[in-house]
């Protein structure tokens, strides 16, 4: 009679056990929960302890990055830097989902701590990225020449550079920093469209289209460094109406006023004209 009296009590246990640990499992990713389990089966875990070391969150969200899935990046990496605060790396991919999710001005600030702990040419240039997002050329282009400074083989901070100096209207410079990205890294579609922008700006626009299209013919998807930045597709479709030749730029206007000389050339002739009448009569 007493085992019969606490089957309900039993069951309702069960139940209330099952529910939270369905509740559990929805709100952590898998990965977390084998790492806790594991954690737990050898007796050394507590709710004061990490459910995962800061390796594997870098190694998630580069798999999120490669999927191009940023909400789960931002995720993953928001619950890492929690745990994890002065690791640079984890900061630095933060930083970068937090840019690709549009968030530039809290995307710097995060990155911006991985460039205390520790500067590389990556860091830099994913900063300089965040700066070229918000308008911020200058910050863009010191970060920039940090970056080469530290490694002159690195192309991503030449496509900064690049883009940085064309923001400032240092178009000639903007080239030369492209170009040399592109003799480092040839084959990239993000360069090439770099290139095709500046030289579209500069007022060439047949190298311009031959640009965008090398672009297109890459990687016609090619992940952009931000979500305002134009792809090659919208740049090559609004190229005839955003591109003036550089002839057509450098032809002067001229002035409906004739020009000192001019006048006296006319008052000349029409006073000489009015000699000759004089004459004739």
């Amino acid at each position: 009679m007493v085992r019969k009296q606490n089957y309900p009590w039993y069951n309702m246990k069960k139940a209330i056990l099952i529910i939270l640990c369905i509740l559990f499992c929805l709100t952590v990713p898998v990965g977390a929960v084998n790492s806790l389990t594991a954690t737990l089966s050898v007796g050394t875990g507590s709710p004061e302890m990490p459910p995962q070391n800061a390796s594997v969150y870098i190694s998630e969200a580069k798999a999120a990055e490669a999927d191009r899935n940023w909400t789960s990046a931002l995720l993953i990496t928001t619950r890492g830097t929690t745990w994890y605060p002065d690791n640079a790396d984890l900061l630095c991919h933060h930083g970068y989902s937090l840019r690709k999710m549009g968030q530039y001005e809290k995307s710097v600030e995060v990155v911006s701590k991985a460039i205390l702990l520790d500067p590389q040419p990556v860091r830099y240039a994913n900063r300089g990225y965040g700066y070229l997002a918000l308008g911020n050329y200058s910050a863009a282009l010191t970060d920039a020449e940090s970056g080469i400074s530290l490694n002159a083989n690195y192309t991503t901070t030449y496509g900064v550079k690049a883009l940085a100096l064309n923001g400032m209207g240092k178009n000639p410079g903007a080239l030369v920093a492209i170009d040399q990205a592109l003799a480092l890294d040839p084959e990239n579609a993000h360069y090439w469209h770099v290139k095709g922008t500046i030289l579209a700006d500069s007022g060439n626009c047949a190298d311009a289209k031959e640009a965008l299209e090398r672009s297109l013919a890459l990687d016609p998807n090619y992940t952009l460094p931000y979500p305002g930045f134009a792809s090659a597709h919208e740049n090559l479709e609004t190229l005839t109406s955003t591109c003036t030749p550089a002839a057509v730029q450098a032809t002067a206007v001229p002035s409906p006023t004739k020009s000192p000389a001019c006048a006296g050339i006319a008052v000349g002739g029409f006073i000489g004209a009015l000699f000759i009448a004089g004459m004739r009569k």
